[in-house]
């Protein structure tokens, strides 16, 4: 994989009617990664992704793209990103070959065998008009869209969203597809609430809470990292236990729940001497859970400035 960047955030902050959405973004994603862009709804991943196609411009600091300002891509550049958003799909009046038709030509790259495919796989019959398909039908179309044109970067805003699981998976392994038919360098940058599909394909998370990035790491990097660490205390633990490096702290009884974002055994050592505690045990936990604690009611400062 190729250590290029396919897209850098620096400094970006963007408001609308004075309600910011991005706060001081700094972000680089590499070319040739499936990066997860996580978040609360406001979070501001949306706003991220239209700022990184150009169809919203920053109120502060760049954007680079490929290379490029994305509102001052040529048009060679702009053949090789393609863009999936969370709502509807154009020209619902249309069949579905005719806005393919309409589409096609303007890629020099557009794949036809991965078209039928889609096609097939979601069982749509090309004569039809577009508003007489069903909800996922109709994202299937627009996954033909936005993958066949085999962009260098594929950029999708919830892409599954309101999908069963089956359609979920189907549209995830032709999100994989795409990339395993590439020369190692096609970067694929999606959100989504669904952070089993993200453990499924993605190699990276980027974490929004409220227009600011917490986190951005390679998965794997994260799972051997994480862990949830259960303290016993002798005694009820004391009101507002602060334990350091912490992103979460919950308390049940006598028991401490505490979620760390780098564990080692140093900090195991540390913990079990803790005042009062007389047991310690450290368990791995999955993205959804850690994501959870991240930017939910049990965060900790120390966390959020993770």
């Amino acid at each position: 994989m190729t250590t290029l960047a396919a897209v850098q955030f620096s400094g970006v902050s963007k408001a609308y009617r004075k309600n910011p959405a991005l706060r001081d973004l700094t972000l680089t994603i590499p070319a040739g990664s499936v990066v997860g862009l996580l978040g609360r709804n406001g979070a501001g991943k949306s706003t991220a992704l239209r700022c990184l196609v150009g169809l919203d411009d920053t109120d502060a600091g760049q954007v680079t793209v490929l290379g490029h300002h994305p509102l001052k891509l040529d048009i060679a550049t702009r053949q090789r990103l393609t863009f999936l958003p969370e709502q509807g799909v154009p020209f619902p009046t249309a069949t579905v070959a005719a806005l393919i038709e309409l589409c096609a030509p303007l890629y020099p790259d557009w794949n036809r065998p991965m078209e039928d495919e889609v096609l097939g796989r979601f069982d749509i019959d090309p004569r039809r008009r577009l508003r007489e398909l069903s909800l996922g039908q109709q994202r299937a179309v627009g996954l033909v869209l936005a993958v066949c044109p085999q962009p260098a970067l594929l950029v999708l805003d919830e892409p599954a969203a309101n999908l069963d699981p089956v359609a979920r998976r189907e549209f995830m392994e032709i999100i994989l597809g795409l990339v395993g038919r590439g020369e190692g360098d096609r970067t694929v940058i999606f959100s989504s609430h669904v952070l089993t599909d993200v453990e499924r394909v993605a190699d990276r998370v980027a974490i929004l809470h409220k227009g600011q990035l917490l986190l951005h790491s390679a998965l794997d990097d994260l799972k051997d990292e994480v862990r949830r660490v259960r303290l016993v205390f002798d005694q009820s633990p004391p009101a507002n236990l602060i334990i350091p490096g912490s992103v979460a702290v919950r308390q049940m009884g006598r028991e401490v729940l505490a979620t760390f974002r780098h564990f080692d055994d140093g900090l195991a050592e540390q913990l079990a001497g803790t005042a009062g505690v007389s047991g310690i045990d450290a368990q791995r936990i999955g993205l959804e859970e850690f994501f959870l604690d991240l930017v939910g009611d049990h965060r900790t400062p120390e966390g959020l400035a993770a």
